[in-house]
C-alpha cells in the first residue's frame, strides 16, 4: 500500500473510531431524578446510566426535597404523586395525591436552592364524588395545568406565578364517556396539544374496571383548553385486562412523535399524531408501572415501578419499595436490573415501610 491510500485509510479508520465512541458517549446519561412519594417529600436521586452494562443504573447518592417538616402533617397533607419542571425556571411544581380539609396542596420549589418557593390549597370541586385528587399534569410557558384523577375529573389551569387557581375544566364532552376512571394527561412538547388519556370502568371512577377492557386516549387543543374548553382534536381505544391494567402518567419524546403511557402491568408507546398503538409491553408479575419519561435522545426511557421485596427490619413480611428501570424504546424492551431509589433511603433512616412512588422528572447534564 503507498503511504498516501495508507494516510488515508488511518484518517477514516480514526474518524469512524471518532464516530463510534461518539455513539457510545451519547448513550451513557448523568442526571438528577425526582421522584413523588407518598411520604410528603419528593426524593432527589442522582444517577448514572450506562444501557451497555447488565446493571445499568448507577445510583450516585440518595437525597429528598421535605415539603413540611412535620411528618404526621406531611404524610396527611402533602402525598404527591406529581412533579413537573420547568426547566426555562428552574422551577419544580407539585401537587397532591390526597385532599387537605376543603381543598388540595399544590406548590412549587426552587431547583437551585430547593427552596419552597410556594404552599397553596387549591379548592375542591363540587362535584368531586370520588377522590383522588392529582397525578398527572402538563403545562405551559406560563400555566401548570394538573390533572384530577378523581370522578368527576378535570383539567386545572394553574397560574405558574401567583399558584392561582385560574380555571378548572371538566372533563365533560360528548366524546368522552360518562364512566371512566384515574384521568391523566401531560402537554405536547410543541404546547401546541394536550394528550388527555382515561381508563373506562363498569361504573364511573371505580376499580378494578369490571368486563369494561376499553382505555381511550383524547389529543386536545391546548389553546382551547386554557380558555376552559375541551377541543378533541383525535382519538383512540386501546384495550387490556381490566383487572390489573389502568392507565397512570406518562411522557411525549422530545420530538412528540412518540407517547409513552404507563399502566400499572403494562406501558404503552403510541403515535399521537397517527392515533396507532406502536408497542405494548407487559411487566413481570409483582411490577407496577407508575411513570414512564424518555431519556435524552428517545432511545430510552425511564420507568417508575412500585415491586414488592421482603422486609429486612421484619422477617417474613412484605413490604413495596419504589424502583426504577431502564426500557429500551428502539427495542420495546426493558433493560437490566431496575433499582431501589426508595427502600435504600428509608434503611439509612431504619423505618420499613411501604413506598409509594409515583411521578418521575428530570435533569440532566
Amino acid at each position: 500500500m503507498n503511504p498516501g491510500n495508507r494516510s488515508r485509510l488511518f484518517i477514516a479508520l480514526g474518524i469512524a473510531m471518532a464516530g463510534a465512541a461518539a455513539i457510545a458517549a451519547a448513550q451513557s446519561y448523568e442526571g438528577t431524578l425526582y421522584v413523588a412519594g407518598m411520604g410528603g417529600h419528593i426524593a432527589k436521586v442522582q444517577v448514572k446510566i450506562d444501557p451497555s452494562r447488565p446493571d445499568p443504573i448507577t445510583i450516585v447518592d440518595l437525597d429528598r426535597i421535605v415539603l413540611n417538616a412535620d411528618s404526621a402533617v406531611a404524610k396527611k397533607a402533602y402525598p404527591l404523586h406529581d412533579v413537573r419542571i420547568d426547566h426555562d425556571k428552574k422551577v419544580l411544581y407539585w401537587s397532591a395525591y390526597v385532599p387537605d380539609g376543603d381543598g388540595v396542596r399544590a406548590g412549587k420549589v426552587d431547583l437551585l436552592s430547593e427552596k419552597l418557593l410556594s404552599d397553596v390549597k387549591l379548592p375542591k370541586d363540587a362535584k368531586l364524588t370520588m377522590p383522588p385528587m392529582y397525578c398527572g399534569s402538563g403545562q405551559t410557558k406560563d400555566k401548570y395545568l394538573p390533572v384530577v384523577m378523581g370522578y368527576q375529573g378535570s383539567i386545572d389551569v394553574v397560574d405558574k406565578e401567583t399558584m392561582k387557581l385560574e380555571r378548572r375544566v371538566l372533563l365533560e364532552h360528548p366524546r368522552i364517556p360518562k364512566n371512566y376512571l384515574w384521568a391523566h394527561g401531560v402537554n405536547a412538547p410543541d404546547g401546541k396539544e394536550f394528550a388527555l388519556w382515561v381508563s373506562l370502568g363498569d361504573k364511573p371512577g371505580t376499580f378494578p374496571r369490571g368486563s369494561e377492557a376499553r382505555q381511550q386516549i383524547y389529543i386536545l387543543d391546548t389553546a382551547a383548553l386554557l380558555g376552559g374548553e375541551i377541543k378533541v382534536l383525535r382519538d383512540m381505544t386501546v384495550r387490556s385486562d381490566p383487572k390489573s391494567s389502568v392507565f397512570f402518567r406518562g411522557y411525549y419524546t422530545s420530538d412528540g412523535n412518540q407517547l409513552l403511557i404507563s399502566g400499572r402491568d403494562r406501558q404503552w408507546v403510541v403515535d399521537p399524531k397517527a392515533m396507532k398503538l406502536l408497542a405494548e409491553t407487559v411487566n413481570p408479575p409483582g411490577m407496577e408501572n407508575h411513570d414512564i419519561q424518555p431519556l435524552p435522545g428517545n432511545r430510552y426511557a425511564l420507568l417508575t415501578q412500585r415491586v414488592g421485596i421482603m422486609s429486612w427490619q421484619a422477617e417474613g413480611t412484605k413490604i413495596t419499595d419504589g424502583q426504577i428501570e431502564l426500557y429500551d424504546l428502539a427495542k420495546r424492551t426493558r433493560v437490566g436490573k431496575a433499582v431501589s431509589v426508595c427502600n435504600e433511603c428509608h434503611k439509612k433512616a431504619q423505618i420499613a415501610v411501604n413506598s409509594i412512588l409515583c411521578g418521575i422528572d428530570s435533569t440532566w447534564k
